[in-house]
């Protein structure tokens, strides 16, 4: 079984931060680090591939169950990782895992938040996982899901709602018996949804306001994502922040604080905002993007008052370190960092 104390707080982990901070230059980081680091790709090619000899399955039928095809489960077995937290939701519900060996599956392979009853999708989730339907898990949760989205209409504009806490709230969810039950309950509860994405979107908003004086943004994420031309995939997962869908990817999310010139100490607790573990030295990605913003701090990169500040300077520094590395966790990453001879 994983072990969650060794992946983010055990002591092999906090040694590994350590070796980064002392790290001087680029060439220290591959020499010393990057051997200590398992990459990515092949524990979860070891992963998926376990799960497939573990259920008995044939790719074929892996495949049918988590609703993609046969190519995509073969590129999973050879490390491969999937694109979305939809999917390893669904290779979870498709290996009958328990709850909490889902929020394993999506916090140390997709990097994804662990589900969060106060999110709707998350909640219908719990409920179908905590119910047992086996095979039928995928299609009964697609099936309540799309039901409750026809009849419920979100409070997008809600403030006020009862400070309960998300134990109590996940205690409220495992009473629910049924299926008229649990549509009862998000009507409920419909502003707890809405204002669970609040006070993410109200930290990328400081930050904005605090790391750039130009007017023209007025502290919007939108306008300045406009402005300042940044790729379509980030602007959309700006937009879907702003629609309260639900928080970005951890990509994007690391991939915001940088736009917006964040240091670790910030970009860490805006992953926690959004209900993800802190940036994680023992992924071989990660630990460049914790030297990035360590050597950027010395450099005095990020310090506001400055007369040489420049809140475009952290982006294009961040884009020629990974350029100059083969990482093939990097690609999909790169292509959101501006180039770097363009500024904004």
């Amino acid at each position: 079984m994983f072990d969650e104390q060794n992946k983010y707080g055990g002591l092999e982990t906090v040694f590994i931060k350590e070796e980064i901070a002392r790290c001087e230059d680029l060439e220290d980081l591959k020499e010393i680090v990057f051997p200590k680091i398992r990459t990515q790709q092949d524990e979860w090619s070891r992963k998926v591939n376990d799960i497939i000899k573990e259920k008995g399955f044939t790719k074929s039928k892996f495949a049918e169950l988590c609703g993609v095809s046969r190519v995509s489960v073969d590129k999973w077995c050879k490390g491969s990782i999937p694109k979305n937290r939809e999917t390893f939701l669904r290779i979870g519900m498709a290996a009958g895992y328990s709850l909490e060996k889902v929020n394993q599956l999506l916090q140390r392979y997709g990097q994804y938040p662990a589900l969060y009853s106060k999110s709707l999708e998350d909640c219908v989730c719990i409920y179908v996982i905590n119910q047992g339907y086996g095979e039928d898990t995928i299609e009964k949760y697609q099936f309540i899901l799309n039901k409750i989205k026809e009849n419920i209409i979100r409070d997008d504009n809600a403030e006020d709602v009862a400070n309960v806490t998300t134990e109590k709230f996940d205690a409220k969810l495992s009473e629910v018996q049924g299926e008229d039950e649990l549509e009862q309950f998000i009507t409920d509860n419909i502003a707890m949804f809405s204002n669970a994405y609040h006070k993410f979107y109200a930290y990328v908003k400081m930050n904005i306001a605090t790391n750039y004086m130009d007017p023209a943004y007025a502290g919007s994420v939108f306008e300045m994502a406009e402005v300042q031309g940044w790729s379509s995939s980030l602007r959309q997962c700006v937009s879907a922040i702003r629609q309260n869908k639900w928080y970005p990817t951890r990509n994007k999310i690391i991939s915001l604080g940088l736009h917006l010139s964040m240091d670790h100490e910030q970009i860490d607790e805006m992953l926690e905002l959004a209900h993800m573990e802190p940036l994680c030295a023992k992924n071989i990605f990660e630990s460049v993007i914790m030297f990035i913003l360590d050597d950027a701090s010395l450099k005095d990169m990020l310090n506001i008052e400055s007369e040489d500040y420049d809140p475009d300077e952290l982006c294009n520094y961040a884009r020629e370190i990974l350029c100059s590395l083969n990482l093939p966790e990097v690609e999909d990453f790169i292509s959101e960092l501006p180039e770097v001879d363009d500024a904004w």
